[in-house]
Formats: C-alpha cells, sequence, structure tokens
C-alpha cells in the first residue's frame, strides 16, 4: 500500500499523527499516574474515579460539536484551538489538590480533545486518496499507541524523581511543542496544490444523502463502538490497579508493565488493517471477527485470573485491548469515510467517536466500583459480555452495512 502513497500524503499522516500524539499525551496522562493521585491525595481508586470519567463524558460529547464544527469551520482552526485549551488545562492541574476543582479542570480538558479527531478525520477524507486514507488512518492512530507507551514507559522512572504534578506540565510543554510545529508545517502541506477531492470528485457527488435503511446498522455499529469503548479504556485504565491488588505488583512497576498494552496496540493497527485489506473488504465484518477474538482472551483471562497466573494474564488483557484498537481502527476511522458523499464526515466521525467514549466513561467508573465491590473475577466476568454483545451487533449489522457500501460508496466500486 505504502508503494502508492505520495510523498505528501506520507508527510499529512505523520504530520497528523505528531497532533493526535500531542492529544494523547495530555489527555492519559493523568490515568497512567492514576495509582499516585489517589494515594498521594489519601482517596481510594473509585473518589477519583470521577475526574476521569468527567474527561471521558466531556470528550465524548464534545465529538458531536466538533463534528458539526468540523464542517462548518476551517478543521485546522478547530485543531488548533483544541491545542491551546488542552495545554492550558495541564498547566492548570498542577495547582489544585481538590476533587471537585480538579474535575472542572479535566472536563474542560475533555472538551478541548474533542476538538482533534473529527477535524482530523475531516482533513484525511478531503485530501487523501482512498489508499492514502487507510495509510494515513493507520499513522494516525499510532499516535494514540506511541503517547500511551511514552507514558507509561517514563511515567514510573520519573515519579521516582518528581511528583505526578510536575509530569502534568511536561505533558503540557510536549503540548506547546506540536502546536507550534502544526501552525508551521500545516500551510507547507496542506494549502501547496489543490486537494485531491477538489480534483477528482465531481460536485454532483457532493451533499448526496445516504439511503434511510442505514441508519439501523449504524445504530448497531454505534452499539458496537460502545462496548468497544468499554474495554478499551476501562482495562488500560485500570489494569495498573488490577495488578497491584491481584498480584501485589508496586504501584510504580504495574504502571510500567502497563505498556504492554500500548505495544500490542499498536501492532495490531497494522495487522487488522492488513487483514481488512487482504480478506474481509469489510469493517464491519472484521470487527465482527476481532470481537470474537476478544471473547476468547476474556474467557481465558477469567481461567488465569482463578488460578493467580499473572504473565498469562498480563499478555491477555494485552490481546483484550489490542483487538479493542482494532475495532477502534475498522469503525471509527473508516465508517465515517463511507459518508463522504454526504459532505458530513467530520459530523458522522464526532458521532460514531462519541460513541467511544459512552462506553469508557461507564466503564472507568464503572470498572472501578464493580472491582471494589465484587473483585476482579466478576469485574472479568462482564468483560466477556461486553464483548459478546459487541459481537453480536457487528453480526446484525454486516447485511446492510455491506448493501450500503456497494450502493453509496462510489469509491469502493
Amino acid at each position: 500500500m505504502t508503494s502508492k502513497v505520495k510523498g505528501r500524503a506520507k508527510a499529512i499522516a505523520w504530520l497528523l499523527c505528531l497532533a493526535y500524539f500531542a492529544s494523547y499525551v495530555m489527555r492519559i496522562n493523568l490515568s497512567v499516574v492514576i495509582v499516585e493521585v489517589y494515594t498521594s491525595l489519601g482517596k481510594t481508586k473509585d473518589d477519583v474515579a470521577i475526574i476521569l470519567t468527567a474527561l471521558t463524558i466531556a470528550y465524548g460529547l464534545g465529538q458531536i460539536l466538533c463534528g458539526f464544527l468540523g464542517d462548518k469551520l476551517k478543521p485546522n482552526v478547530v485543531l488548533t484551538v483544541g491545542f491551546i485549551i488542552t495545554i492550558c488545562c495541564n498547566v492548570a492541574i498542577f495547582f489544585t489538590s481538590n476533587i471537585a476543582l480538579m474535575t472542572v479542570i479535566w472536563t474542560i480538558n475533555g472538551l478541548g480533545h474533542a476538538m482533534f479527531w473529527p477535524p482530523i478525520v475531516k482533513l484525511m477524507s478531503i485530501h487523501l486518496t482512498d489508499v492514502e486514507y487507510s495509510y494515513a488512518s493507520v499513522r494516525v492512530t499510532w499516535g494514540s499507541s506511541m503517547a500511551t507507551i511514552l507514558l507509561y514507559l517514563c511515567c514510573p522512572f520519573l515519579l521516582f524523581i518528581m511528583d505526578w504534578r510536575t509530569i502534568m506540565l511536561i505533558c503540557a510543554g510536549i503540548g506547546l511543542i506540536i502546536m507550534i510545529l502544526w501552525i508551521v508545517l500545516y500551510p507547507k502541506l496542506f494549502d501547496k496544490e489543490k486537494t485531491k477531492s477538489e480534483i477528482t470528485v465531481l460536485p454532483a457527488t457532493k451533499g448526496v444523502k445516504p439511503p434511510k435503511y442505514v441508519f439501523l446498522p449504524l445504530a448497531l455499529i454505534m452499539i458496537a463502538i460502545v462496548m468497544q469503548g468499554a474495554l478499551r479504556d476501562g482495562v488500560t485504565y485500570w489494569m495498573p490497579s488490577y495488578l497491584v491488588e491481584e498480584f501485589k505488583i508496586p504501584s510504580k512497576w504495574s504502571i510500567l508493565i502497563t505498556v504492554v498494552l500500548a505495544i500490542f496496540s499498536m501492532v495490531s493497527y497494522s495487522i487488522f488493517d492488513f487483514i481488512n485489506r487482504r480478506f474481509f473488504k469489510n469493517e464491519v465484518l472484521s470487527s465482527l471477527w476481532i470481537f470474537g477474538l476478544a471473547i476468547v482472551s476474556t474467557v481465558l483471562l477469567y481461567v488465569t485470573n482463578l488460578f493467580g497466573i499473572a504473565v498469562p494474564s498480563i499478555l491477555l488483557m494485552a490481546i483484550l485491548v489490542a483487538c479493542m484498537h482494532g475495532v477502534n481502527l475498522m469503525l471509527i476511522a473508516f465508517v465515517p469515510k463511507r459518508f463522504k458523499r454526504s459532505g458530513k464526515v467530520s459530523t458522522y466521525s464526532g458521532f460514531v467517536n462519541c460513541c467511544t467514549y459512552i462506553g469508557a466513561a461507564i466503564s472507568t467508573y464503572g470498572f472501578a466500583k464493580i472491582s471494589e465491590l465484587h473483585g476482579w473475577g466478576i469485574t472479568i466476568i462482564i468483560w466477556v459480555g461486553v464483548s459478546l454483545i459487541g459481537c453480536m451487533m457487528c453480526a446484525v449489522a454486516l447485511p446492510k452495512w455491506k448493501k450500503f457500501k456497494n450502493e453509496y460508496d462510489i469509491e469502493e466500486r
């Protein structure tokens, strides 16, 4: 695929990857050190879970608003404003220990981060060909994995020499540097020549309403995305706590071990993209099989947890999270592009990505509370059920989605 991707498209992909990397660094940083946060404040994990939940809710709902903005305003302007808001919030969190105030700051932070993904999808859809879009989607999602790897690798060592608040300032500095690069490089890449869509897409194909029957499978896909978000973020956020409580691993080392999740996820993007392009050629069908793999992983995880075996449990959790990142690539990155003819890619992107964080918001607080009250065994059984629901939703949506792709997505023909 890369042989068909021009140099300018590769540069665009990596610049957008860098922007998404910055967003993730400034968004998940608090969750990475959450064990240190509630320990230093003398709280429990469900006490501070409200902070992460508030960000998740604000980020999810903000996706809808910013999806509309991405289609109405210049997407680069929306994204730049997102940079400014999130940098300021990462600085502000340094100065407070009050849970209520921290929740307000992190809510605003969530709204700022909602200004990244819909404009990114919009920019990719109008500046890149179908092959280039697939290439860029994988690279942009790599940005989230690279940020996760960086934070989970560095934070345990940084916590030996500084507190978690200083790490927030460092993340804000990273965001500021990348924002400057974004502002400088954007006109050189995106304004250099006419966009591909301006050259190849006829005016008659713009603003074409999708058929009404697609909204039923789309609704089912959105439910599957909720399940994906619940597993992806819920498992990632609380894996350090799981390792501390179940295997008595020190908190700093449990954070470091969690980097395995990000490494598996980063590799999974390329693997699942290749499998989809080579065999399935349908993002919903691919998601169906990926959810199936997640079911197997969670069942095996329950068994290894019963016997208290740490290493297989860690690997199975990594496989589970990698599967959810694969579903994320299929349903969050590829589904909105199918609506390109409507001229509302950013809007659809905002809606489907919002569903991820509905699931994440529920699981961020819900998994913490369930594990506190009933233990991790029951929590893992719930993960099995969530995977099963996601699989079923994709199975039911698949026939109508196939019809929609064949009739509406002209780039697929």
